[in-house]
């Protein structure tokens, strides 16, 4: 369960020699152990170091200086820069914690580098200083089995002794050729000195739509599909030239119309009920009105507990339903319920009624916008002491996660997460709450663990959507992780915890406590997305991916897929896993996009496992029996909340059969090979090395599936990414797509698009025409087009010129 990882920091104890095996310099050798000792018998210490060894003895007392324990005399560079303390090992502690390349100064830098006072002479009888080369590791150890003979080498040789020169240049060209066959192994390795980044070009990477003379912009991440268009040349040259093309205008006007027309319907959907949002009644007499009956709130509240409270665990289920239940007995509650209860049903609406919670009948639900208003509402009526009450927090993370239902936008989520994430340290919940002492129940001290865990990890998943930092990172806090529990055993009073269960028994929290497991590594992904385009070695990303893909290993034990009885557990089953396997695989997708797909020498085993990650989450639903009655409901759940990941999964697998169309052995990028002892991909278990190959057809045909699952659920907002994926597919479809094919393609999806949209084109044209826009499709697609062509930064955006309209 990719338990190994935690003992990858753990060194063997490094093996002293025996006193007759010490170099001859022994006191240099000693230096580079990390526990010296603390005198040399006579007998061992060579005869032309003596006088050097007591020559500080007859110095006055104010210069005297201890050689119990000889050490280098400078710092490393880097701790002198950041001012840190360097414990003078090679590398240091320092370095080895931030995978800095850890040197020291040559002997020939000068006095000021050094560690000593300016006006403080050298001392004669202390050590040379290591001559560190960068990259070295913690134990260095020669050929011949003895630790510290580099370390000897070298101090000789400084020392005028001759007998140490052949083996310093001996040392160097065994390291020469190390170094050399470490090259040959790894074909990703780059020459650090040349500076080249390994990872593609800039417009690969990210974006930013400057509009309004700059006054307006908006950052792309290499998500977006703005981004990801720009490794499509025949789709980006039929957007630029649709103008020449036989039906090219015609149809980028068309889908221009169904996203307006859509749009507009979806807007007025969100729109909150002005009935109660603009009442001046009190804001808890509204939250009552909006309510449904008590069996509707009985189902959606079950539906909710069993399907949103897993990974993201905000509250405690049995005090809730005791409050839920006082409520519906006529018993007055604490302020803070009423908004909670909205939030959940809002949440719980959104995949359990027929009007997905924006229609305004709300015979089966609740109105999300309107409900999300009102709780917004109470929220900012909070004054003083009650914004820093544990159950306002919870109200606010329970808002933002019934908003995620509805909204497109997701730079507003992560506007509003920061502030969620502020004031929960204000609060505290980012120190341990053992630091407090008996002031901190225990009770409430493990709700504020999980409470905490849940706000990072909505944290890193914006973080990576949006290409972005994470608020916060690995060290800014001390709270430990919750334990593995049912809520049952968490009650108010309680003097001391329960012992936390083994990670593969199921309880309530078991999906969170997996997923604090593994946060530490996606909080790492998210710093390296942030700055990809710095990296200049492989290295340090293929370690994070190793470890995200024992994580999806340890998944399948967890949950596996044999021995399931029924079909409502193998549904329970089946989402649990998929929340917990896309918690890690989203990370190692957005780790090596824009490396595997761009890059032309990335490592074949960063593309093998970015385009297996690719299928995996295009075939999700194919473990789920379409006959079954839920699996509309799951086929919805699965659109909603991974929406934008299809997306990406999807063109990721056009970039692939764009690779195989262009390679002589149609095999992806020439890194898959044929492995005939595995004939299936619908789900693949095993490693990235036995992955089988996909066809191009096989691909295909996955990616017009998944397209076809985004079409029949689109909403006005995300019509642009279909148009995008579309045209994608259709330009890689074959090795060189002709026009007129690309156009009935596109055409295909758009009539899917207004079926689903229960709408024809005839009368989405006349929305275009006659609507609040004056001017026709026609003159904005020619001039839009033609002026913006000859803006600056075309070459970036080209293909997407066109669509800035749409924003």
């Amino acid at each position: 369960m990719g338990a190994a990882g935690q003992y990858d920091g753990l060194q063997q104890p490094q093996q002293q020699p025996a006193p007759q095996m010490l170099p001859v310099h022994a006191h240099a050798a000693a230096s580079q152990s990390p526990h010296p000792h603390p005198q040399l018998p006579q007998q061992q210490t060579p005869q032309k170091q003596q006088p050097a060894l007591q020559q500080p003895l007859s110095q006055p007392p104010s210069h005297q200086r201890s050689v119990k324990r000889p050490r280098p005399v400078k710092s490393c560079t880097e701790c002198r820069k950041r001012k840190l303390r360097c414990d003078r090992l090679c590398p240091c502690s320092q370095c080895q914690k931030s995978n800095r390349a850890c040197k020291y100064s040559a002997d020939a830098d000068g006095q000021p580098d050094s560690d000593v006072s300016d006006v403080e002479a050298a001392e004669p009888g202390r050590p040379f200083k290591r001559n560190c080369p960068p990259g070295t590791a913690p134990s260095v150890t020669s050929t011949t089995g003895e630790p510290g003979s580099i370390a000897a080498a070298v101090a000789a040789a400084k020392n005028g002794d001759g007998a140490g020169l052949p083996l310093l240049e001996e040392l160097s060209l065994r390291m020469e050729r190390l170094e050399k066959q470490v090259m040959v192994r790894s074909p990703a390795g780059t020459d650090l000195s040349a500076g080249r980044v390994v990872a593609g070009t800039v417009d690969t990477i990210r974006g930013l739509s400057v509009k309004n003379g700059a006054k307006r912009t908006r950052f792309f991440g290499q998500g977006s599909s703005r981004v990801m268009l720009n490794l499509f040349d025949d789709a980006k040259a039929f957007i630029q030239q649709h103008q020449t093309i036989a039906g090219g205008r015609e149809i980028l006007s068309d889908f221009r119309a169904a996203h307006h027309f859509m749009h507009e319907n979806y807007t007025q959907a969100l729109t909150p009920i002005s009935v109660f949002v603009d009442s001046m009644m009190p804001v808890q007499k509204r939250m009552t009105d909006i309510l449904p009956p008590k069996d509707v709130c009985d189902r959606l509240v079950a539906s909710y507990m069993d399907s949103s409270e897993t990974i993201y665990r905000i509250l405690h289920i049995p005090s809730f339903m005791e409050q839920y239940n006082m409520y519906w007995g006529g018993k007055q509650q604490a302020e803070s319920f009423l908004p909670q209860l909205l939030a959940v049903l809002s949440t719980a609406s959104r995949f359990e009624t027929k009007s997905k919670g924006i229609l305004h009948e709300r015979v089966d639900g609740v109105h999300n916008p309107t409900s999300c208003a009102l709780v917004r509402s109470w929220l900012d009526s909070l004054k003083g002491k009650q914004r820093v009450e544990f159950a306002s927090l919870q109200v606010e993370v329970l808002l933002l996660h019934a908003q995620r239902m509805v909204t497109q936008r997701t730079n507003e989520l992560w506007a509003q997460l920061g502030y969620i994430v502020r004031s929960a340290m204000s609060m505290g919940l980012h120190r341990d709450p053992s630091e407090f002492g008996p002031r901190m129940t225990v009770f409430q001290g493990e709700l504020r663990r999980r409470l905490w865990f849940t706000i990072l990890d909505i944290d890193v998943h914006l973080s990576i959507a949006l290409n972005m930092p994470t608020s916060v990172r690995e060290g800014d806090y001390t709270c430990r992780p919750p334990r593995n529990l049912d809520d049952v055993e968490l009650y108010e009073g309680m003097r001391e915890l329960p012992t936390s269960r083994p990670i593969d028994q199921i309880t309530d929290n078991q999906l969170q406590v997996y997923g604090a497991m593994t946060l530490p590594v996606r909080m790492k992904v998210a710093y390296l997305v942030n700055n990809i385009d710095s990296i200049r070695d492989y290295q340090e990303v293929l370690d994070v991916g190793a470890k995200l893909d024992r994580f999806l290993e340890d998944i399948n034990y967890l949950f596996p897929r044999q021995g399931i009885l029924n079909d409502t557990q193998k549904s329970k089953m089946w989402r649990s896993r998929v929340i917990l396997d896309m918690h890690a695989r989203r990370p190692l997708l957005a780790l090596y996009r824009s490396l595997a797909m761009g890059t032309p020498d990335a490592p074949p085993q960063i593309t093998r496992a970015h385009l297996r990650s690719s299928m995996v989450i295009l075939k999700y639903l194919d473990e789920i029996d379409p006959r079954q009655p839920y699996f509309e409901i799951i086929t919805a759940m699965y659109h909603q909340m991974l929406k934008h990941d299809i997306a990406q999964a999807a063109m990721s697998v056009c970039y692939y059969i764009q690779l195989a169309h262009g390679s002589a052995d149609n095999m992806i990028g020439g890194h898959l090979r044929q492995t005939p002892e595995f004939g299936g991909d619908d789900y693949p278990s095993y490693k990235p090395e036995t992955l089988p190959i996909w066809s191009p057809d096989r691909l295909i045909g996955t990616v017009e599936k998944s397209l076809e699952i985004l079409t029949k659920h689109a909403t006005g907002n995300d019509t642009k990414d279909l148009l995008t994926l579309a045209l994608v597919l259709e330009s890689v479809r074959k090795p060189e797509p002709r026009a007129d094919e690309v156009v009935r393609g596109l055409y295909g999806v758009l009539s899917l698009l207004l079926r689903s949209s229960n709408t024809t084109i005839e009368k989405v044209r006349s929305v275009q025409h006659n609507g609040h826009e004056q001017y026709s499709s026609e003159g904005y697609m020619q001039g839009h087009a033609y002026a913006t062509n000859a803006a600056a930064g075309a070459q970036q955006f080209g293909g997407w010129l066109i669509w800035d309209g749409w924003d």
